[in-house]
């Protein structure tokens, strides 16, 4: 997973990796925020949010952060700016395309 990711940014506490937000991206128009993770001893500090930050700060002025929320998660995104966007889909790998 952290191979393939054309966009990875870290937090860290001296050498214990705490936070990751790991993207895919063009760097221009979107940018498909996989995974982003604090671990629990670190949350509440602000990390997501300066990894998100580190994230955009990445990519070109016109670039959006486009992202699906962990259920635990999803009152956490509107909190810190986040639109919700009504015509997002999923086609999960084992549903049939019909």
């Amino acid at each position: 997973m952290l191979q393939h990711a054309n966009l990875l940014c870290t937090a860290w506490d001296g050498n214990k990796l705490v936070g990751v937000a790991r993207s895919v991206t063009d760097f221009e128009y979107c940018c498909y925020l996989s995974d982003l993770a604090v671990d629990e001893e670190y949350q509440k500090a602000g990390i997501g949010r300066e990894l998100i930050r580190l994230t955009r700060s990445r990519l070109g002025n016109k670039a959006k952060i486009i992202l699906l929320a962990a259920p635990a998660a999803e009152a956490y995104y509107p909190k810190i700016g986040f639109d919700a966007h009504k015509s997002a889909w999923v086609l999960g790998a084992e549903s049939k395309l019909k």
